[in-house]
């Protein structure tokens, strides 16, 4: 005599708890009728009467265990092996029972299977259905065939681990583990342990990897290895596309379940060449998309080359002409290249150095570009992944294109001299005698200079008394003529600095050899200084003297636009605009604003608090490269709904030469301190207002 797995819960439930279970309680949790109750009560009462154990006894509306003997009663409850699924739990039995079953099932299968009546097993179809129909799936039925899950089949498996998941308790996995036995004996006419087997499987990949396969620990991959065995035996293989074969194909871990496969074959219990694909991708991690449908995966690989595209152009300030193109060779490459990030299968890029030092400025931009794209599987991609797809933004570049914005900002020397700025242009021109037109020289008075922009010059000349707060360790104080002292404390400091360290060991050692023609140190530090602008000027760096400010020349210059608490993003943009072209005929407001009303501003945000905006000036009679800074003490809230203190217009008159100071804004916002800055001109301008 044995108690069915509905009834076996009911006394369980009883047995923990000496105050009794409310017959209402148990009605909804098992989802059954009062009468059908009464009944599973008698059933026991009859049990536990044939071992003399005790008896259920039924109060108005509650239920209470009396029982003689619970240590005894407990030990013969154990003898019983049958669970007794909850309403959710027997759902997700019943698609893995559909989808995994050996036998044609019906509805009297389930009936016997999960011991319930007709109307509930037509009641578990109904919600099997319309939870298959959320996925995509359909629930087929046929006389010779039963039921059948029909659908994509990688969605089936994501199903199927879905199950599993339902069922993660001791009582439910094991429930899984013995119909999936039973379900393998069957189809294969092997009466083996395949769990043990898949095991064993797991234990001979991490002796050929060499290392611990990280799996869920209730052993979801072995049943779901034992799932895919099942599947493609009753012909239901799953399909991946050529380059997720061809990205699994070179791993370790595919050859290890190759080789595995391949001696299962010879003792009849072969794999197919698919599933090992699939098995891979189990050991190497299946959750690390969440995607629902591989036409999912596929629509989101095309649209990452469409954003990359988008943040590009965003972050560079331009526009492709050749933008199909492009994305034709992005989307190429970025398919392989997403199933190396989703596997985590590391590639190796032997010119991504290479690549790096030739294209420095599309390289960041590209960096940049992709870490805009907001995914998890892109947080940590590869130096060598971006150099890859560095090429492809280069090659649709003109090569004056990347030769003037790969160029490079020179460094910039700082001179501090009095009102009268006579005495600081000539130490400017000493300076330039000594080092070419290897660094940028800017000159300001003391007055406008500030702690927080001293870190940003290679070197600092002095011509005033400064405070003490206002000094740092790359500054030199000298008068209108530089002495022999003051070259050699300047040259000191820029020893360090990557401009002149390029040339110093091959100078050092071409006056080793000459020195004793030389004579005294002053020889030595003149041939220095003439050698030192030679090799610049044969690297190109001896260009002339530039014309067009820094962006670092304009925060100093304080030319910023104040807005007022409450100032749109529209508003501010224009006001923006507006200040680029003051005294001019309004084109570029018109233009942005038609551009605003279309949503077709580029806007970049460069920091928490600074956003970017692009104000094109190609065509304009009166165009020229300049940047305002618009600056709001409350913030202002831009396109992407967050707020923005410094929002920065940028105008443009071509493809190219804006990349210098793009650069510069980038470098500049990636100081901290220099946001806080810049939102001091802010206060200084409202004061010089007042």
């Amino acid at each position: 005599m044995e108690l069915k797995s509905r009834q076996t819960y009911i006394l369980r439930s009883l047995l923990g708890t000496d105050q009794g279970v409310s017959s209402t309680q148990f009605l909804h949790q098992l989802d059954i009728a009062k009468r059908t109750l009464y009944y599973d009560v008698e059933k026991i009462n009859d049990w536990l009467s044939h071992y003399s154990m005790g008896r259920v006894v039924i109060s108005g509306q509650s239920l209470r265990a009396e029982i003689f003997d619970r240590a005894a009663l407990d030990r013969q409850l154990k003898r019983n092996s049958s669970y007794f699924f909850s309403v959710a739990e027997r759902r997700a039995m019943g698609i893995l029972y559909i989808s995994l079953s050996s036998e044609v099932v019906t509805i009297s299968s389930l009936m016997e299977y999960f011991e319930v009546s007709k109307n509930t097993a037509l009641s578990d179809i109904k919600m099997i259905r319309e939870e298959l129909e959320e996925r995509g799936l359909a629930l087929h039925s046929a006389i010779k065939v039963g039921y059948q899950i029909l659908g994509e089949e990688a969605v089936i498996r994501k199903l199927i681990w879905a199950q599993l998941r339902k069922l993660n308790n001791p009582e439910g996995t094991a429930a899984v583990k013995n119909f999936l036995q039973r379900s393998m004996v069957t189809l294969t006419g092997n009466d083996i342990d395949f769990l043990e087997l898949c095991r064993c499987l797991i234990k001979q990949y991490e002796a050929d990897i060499e290392g611990d396969c990280f799996l869920d620990v209730s052993g979801f991959e072995s049943m779901m290895i034992q799932a895919s065995w099942i599947r493609s035996r009753k012909g239901r293989e799953i399909n991946m596309s050529s380059d997720e074969q061809f990205a699994l194909m070179k791993t370790l871990s595919y050859r290890s379940v190759a080789f595995s496969a391949q001696k299962l074959g010879i003792l009849g219990m072969g794999i197919s060449p698919m599933e090992t694909y699939y098995i891979t991708s189990l050991f190497l991690g299946i959750q690390t998309t969440g995607f629902t449908s591989q036409e999912e995966e596929n629509s989101y690989i095309a649209t990452l080359a469409e954003q990359l595209i988008y943040n590009f152009e965003r972050i560079a300030c331009i526009s492709f002409p050749n933008r199909e193109r492009l994305h034709g060779q992005l989307t190429h490459h970025i398919r392989p290249m997403y199933y190396r990030l989703k596997y985590g299968i590391l590639t190796k890029n032997p010119l991504a150095k290479d690549i790096m030092h030739m294209y420095p400025v599309v390289y960041d931009f590209t960096r940049r570009a992709m870490k805009e794209i907001d995914t998890i599987l892109l947080t940590d991609i590869s130096e060598d992944e971006l150099a890859y797809l560095c090429v492809y933004f280069a090659s649709n570049l003109s090569e004056k294109f990347i030769s003037q914005g790969d160029s490079g900002s020179a460094e910039e020397v700082l001179i501090i001299g009095p009102e009268n700025m006579a005495t600081a242009t000539l130490v400017k021109e000493q300076l330039q005698d000594l080092f070419g037109m290897a660094f940028r020289y800017s000159v300001i008075t003391a007055d406008r200079l500030r702690k927080w922009e001293l870190e940003d010059y290679a070197l600092i000349v002095s011509l005033v008394p400064l405070d003490r707060l206002l000094r740092c360790e790359r500054m030199v104080n000298t008068g209108p003529i530089l002495t022999e002292r003051d070259q050699r404390r300047i040259l000191d400091i820029l020893r360090d600095n990557r401009t002149v360290a390029r040339h110093d060991a091959l100078i050092r050692d071409i006056i080793r050899l000459a020195e004793a023609d030389l004579e005294g140190s002053l020889q030595a530090e003149k041939l220095y200084f003439d050698l030192f602008r030679y090799f610049e000027q044969r690297e190109g760096g001896g260009m002339g003297e530039r014309t067009s400010e820094t962006f670092l020349e304009k925060v100093r210059r304080e030319n910023v636009v104040s807005l007022p608490a409450g100032t749109s993003w529209s508003d501010a943009v224009l006001q923006g605009a507006a200040s680029l072209r003051q005294g001019g005929d309004g084109r570029l407001v018109s233009k942005m604003r038609n551009l605003l009303q279309h949503k077709k501003v580029q806007m970049y945000r460069v920091h928490p608090d600074v956003v970017l905006v692009h104000c094109p000036m190609q065509g304009e009679v009166e165009g020229r490269l300049d940047v305002r800074i618009v600056l709001s003490r409350s913030g202002v809230s831009c396109r992407d709904g967050r707020k923005a203190k410094v929002v920065l217009c940028l105008s443009t008159v071509d493809r190219y030469t804006h990349w210098n100071m793009l650069q510069e804004i980038y470098q500049y916002f990636s100081t901290p301190n220099h946001v806080d800055g810049v939102l001091e001109l802010y206060n200084d301008e409202r004061m010089t207002g007042q």
